[in-house]
């Protein structure tokens, strides 16, 4: 059996499940692989109301040995913003307007997290994504390692090593792969 690292993500827009699961060697790739899902416009919002998951598992020669929420970890930097994250609540954490930016000096914190999702919906391909990973135990990967091109069998799904989309549980072709993923 191999270990590698799941990211899972979600989100629920009306009634339509969309679901992105990543399997990657290394936590380099799992970042990036969040960035290019954040990127991607296919799924990420920054409502509670969308049901927003990302998870990370590590998964150690073949049995789950740690899972994680990665939401209160996540960093964004949205054009005309300073940088963001969520509190454990999924709540936004600072995201201030930027000095001289059109919304500069709106202080009303509802209008400014719309006005933030709006940004995001609006320049997904450029946002700025990190993980604040030191944040969290993540146990090295043991060999052996998942071979790249391998696929695994997880929860009664078959995933294929890199991204995997679904929509309503059915698999769906890649969205957009913006940055290489380094393993």
């Amino acid at each position: 059996m191999n270990s590698f690292l799941l990211v899972e993500s979600s989100n629920t827009s009306g009634s339509v499940v969309t679901e992105y699961a990543g399997v990657h060697r290394s936590v380099a790739a799992a970042e990036s692989a969040i960035r290019d899902y954040v990127r991607s416009g296919g799924g990420f919002e920054l409502t509670p109301a969308a049901g927003q998951e990302v998870s990370v598992k590590i998964y150690q020669q073949g049995a789950l040995e740690a899972e994680h929420d990665l939401i209160p970890l996540l960093r964004l930097k949205i054009p005309g913003y300073a940088e963001m994250g969520f509190d454990d609540d999924y709540d936004h954490v600072d995201g201030e307007p930027e000095p001289g930016s059109d919304n500069d000096g709106i202080d009303d914190p509802e209008l400014l997290a719309d006005m933030r999702a709006e940004a995001l919906l609006e320049h997904h391909q450029v946002v700025g994504v990190t993980v604040e990973w030191h944040r969290v135990l993540l146990p090295a990967l043991r060999e052996p390692l998942l071979p790249e091109g391998q696929s695994v069998t997880v929860d009664e799904r078959t995933l294929s090593f890199g991204a995997n989309w679904f929509q309503d549980g059915r698999a769906l072709p890649a969205l957009v792969s913006n940055s290489p993923t380094p393993e």
